[in-house]
């Protein structure tokens, strides 16, 4: 078990790798949570990797007012979804509504799934954070992006 304390500076600095496209970095600091961390760890990087795109997501120009009821929602392929971007849109949703019932639901099946299926569902909801991210960076700071 890693534990919350040694696992937020593990998340940043992967969050930091995958906006930047260092994949090597990224996939080392994912290889070392899952070598030695357990599901609750894993778990507690997919729930701060969400919380990463709910601020990405609030620096975008036009961001949902969360307090004001605002809907939020993911696009997913619905003519023939990956399974691994389906969880990732999933997740995200449902962390972003704040229900915690699903998102650990939704990890409890790509746990179970093992790997490959689980590291490539984390890789999805990373990537999808990440591509916030980027988009909430470039919107704001280079008007020709928007």
């Amino acid at each position: 078990m890693i534990g919350p304390a040694a696992l937020v500076p593990l998340v940043e600095d992967l969050v930091r790798y995958a906006v930047y496209g260092d994949v090597d970095q990224a996939a080392h600091v994912l290889d070392r949570v899952a070598e030695h961390g357990d599901a609750a760890d894993m778990y507690g990087l997919c729930v701060a990797v969400a919380e990463s795109g709910r601020d990405a997501l609030l620096a975008l120009p036009t961001a949902p007012d969360l307090f004001l009821g605002d809907v939020l929602g993911l696009d997913a392929d619905t003519a023939r979804p990956d399974p691994h971007r389906l969880f990732a849109a999933r997740f995200l949703t449902a962390y972003l509504h704040d229900d915690r019932e699903i998102t650990t639901a939704l990890y409890c099946a790509a746990h179970t799934a093992g790997d490959p299926a689980r590291t490539e569902s984390v890789c999805a909801l990373l990537a999808q954070v990440s591509g916030l991210h980027r988009r909430a960076t470039f919107t704001t700071t280079s008007p020709e992006w928007t």
